[in-house]
């Protein structure tokens, strides 16, 4: 897959993830797309442990949208008042 394919799947997924989190997100696309990118490295990460691979666009974003969905309760749980990244 291309990087744009790549940067639109982060986007998207990022940007479910907010509205399906029930912390108040006030961000914009660029935290999506930051979100859904690192939602997409850990999902990836987990699911190659597991030993799942994905080779269709839509596994992908299953695998990203889990993945960030993740990132964003550990974010709001143990980073959020220690850090601000912005997102």
């Amino acid at each position: 897959m291309g990087i744009i394919i790549w940067l639109l799947i982060g986007l998207a997924a990022g940007a479910v993830a907010k509205k399906l989190t029930p912390q108040e997100e006030k961000r914009g696309w660029v935290s999506s797309l930051i979100t859904g990118i690192a939602g997409a490295l850990l999902g990836g990460f987990i699911f190659g442990l597991v030993g799942i691979q994905s080779t269709s666009l839509a596994g992908s974003f299953i695998f990203a949208l889990i993945g960030s969905v993740l990132f964003l309760f550990i974010y709001h749980r143990y980073i959020k008042d220690k850090v601000d990244l912005g997102i």
